[in-house]
């Protein structure tokens, strides 16, 4: 299988190396405008570097391709892609609103493109439990809390991607970056959809341009809510970032703690679980299964249609925070309650 990777200088792509290293595909070229970060990776790949990532689908016939890009640019990216017939795996959030991937998924289903995206948590240890939890226990979550402190936005201009701190590129911060995870397991417990959306957005800490800590809450007047937060609040440290939850459901009371998951039940009885919450070593094998699919014909990997759910309640969060109150949410525009 012949490869090519689009713009790699994002600072998710070394998760992917070991992965595709490791696998029988051959990378025939990358892409990146850094010359610096094009020529390491046509060197650790042996393949050919092109400035532009349309230079490095030209004169190639790939099996497939992963795009990165600056969020602005993914939809282009991924519209060329699927003309071209060329299956990929595009990063979220594959645009900067919710139009921008239902465009996509609909040029890719008509084209019968296969697009995967990058939800790693759906393929974690976590979503196996709670997958258990659900099958086994009948457990019904009525309220989550989630949690994802990531390190500061200085961290983006010396990977290189300064980009991501232009909201006219990125689409915003810590909540277009971060929230997609974390909103796509809140919406796959909630028991109801929702229809309320609030949130608050601020760059109180960092002042970099684009929010660092984001605040979003999902209810449901049938019964259920989710709140999810994120931020760029964790230092530059080894530990790189905070990701906790508290998961209720009439049986059940689930925490994170150091190196695990701690499952409360009545009666006094707990269950230890000793659970990696870490999402980097999932994108390696979000990529081996993509890989497999590919090959097999198979689709066990997320898609646009996973991603889009949560992008539109990123939309309604923006949409929220931009007002200062809730806004009505039942999977079309956002409109004031």
């Amino acid at each position: 299988m012949k490869l090519v990777l689009l713009e790699v200088s994002h600072w998710h792509f070394p998760l992917y190396i070991d992965a595709l290293l490791n696998s029988e595909a051959e990378v025939i070229a990358v892409s990146d405008r850094n010359p610096e970060v094009r020529e390491q990776y046509g060197n650790l790949f042996s393949c050919l570097s092109h400035a532009n990532w349309l230079q490095a689908l030209d004169g190639v016939t790939p099996d497939a391709a992963v795009a990165f890009g600056r969020h602005v640019e993914m939809p282009k990216i991924g519209r060329t892609l699927i003309e071209r017939g060329i299956p990929f795996a595009i990063e979220k959030p594959a645009g900067l609103t919710v139009d921008d991937i239902v465009d996509l998924r609909k040029r890719a289903e008509e084209a019968r493109v296969p697009v995967a995206v990058p939800l790693v948590q759906r393929i974690g240890p976590l979503q196996a439990l709670l997958d258990r939890l659900v099958k086994e226990e009948e457990a019904v979550f009525t309220m989550t809390a989630w949690r994802f402190n990531a390190g500061p936005p200085a961290r983006y201009p010396a990977m290189k991607c300064d980009w991501m701190l232009d909201s006219e590129m990125s689409g915003g911060g810590c909540l277009m970056n971060l929230g997609a995870h974390l909103i796509d397991l809140a919406l796959g417990l909630m028991p109801n959809p929702p229809d309320s959306v609030f949130a608050h957005l601020d760059d109180a800490l960092h002042g970099a341009g684009v929010e660092d800590t984001a605040l979003v809450t999902m209810t449901a007047r049938a019964g259920g809510r989710a709140l999810v937060e994120t931020g760029y609040n964790f230092p530059d440290s080894a530990a790189k970032r905070e990701y906790s939850f508290s998961l209720a459901s009439r049986e059940h009371y689930l925490q994170t703690l150091p190196g695990g998951v701690i499952v409360h039940r009545p009666g006094g009885k707990t269950e230890m679980i000793e659970m990696n919450l870490d999402s980097d070593p999932m994108y390696g094998a979000f990529v081996s299964s993509w890989l497999s699919d590919l090959q097999t014909g198979a689709q066990t990997v997320p898609g646009l249609t996973d991603l889009e759910p949560a992008m539109r309640v990123i939309d309604a969060a923006h949409a929220a925070a931009r007002v200062g109150c809730s806004v009505a949410f039942g999977g079309g525009p956002a409109a004031l309650l």
